[in-house]
């Protein structure tokens, strides 16, 4: 089976990037959660259709950088059924989804499921 991978903060899905546990701890505060990319890294990233704002001699602005709370594998193939409590409940370190919201609502517990 194969998958494309969606990282979202709450609602909203974001462009993923690495970023050092340390610098991680710097920018959120050292009790900020995230999901780790691997030995000492989080992911983090802006929002999608976001373009940071590049500023000379520094890089990228680091404003509307989110830490990574959800990654979720959404199925090349998806059946886009309507959400439901697998969907609404779902737990684990990757979500697998295929259902309309596409990932958007996966662990978060609500009450309906929107159309992404």
């Amino acid at each position: 089976m194969s998958y494309n991978y969606k990282y979202f903060h709450g609602e909203i899905e974001l462009k993923p990037q690495e970023m050092s546990v340390r610098d991680f701890a710097a920018h959120f505060g050292a009790d900020t959660r995230g999901v780790r990319s691997g030995a000492g890294y989080k992911w983090v990233g802006f929002p999608v259709g976001h373009i940071p704002e590049w500023i000379p001699g520094k890089g990228f602005s680091k404003d509307k950088l989110l830490p990574v709370q959800r990654v979720i594998a959404y199925k090349k193939a998806p059946s886009k059924h309507t959400c439901d409590a697998r969907c609404l409940n779902a737990t684990g370190r990757v979500m697998r989804c295929e259902c309309a919201c596409g990932g958007k609502n996966h662990g978060r517990g609500a009450f309906s499921c929107t159309s992404a």
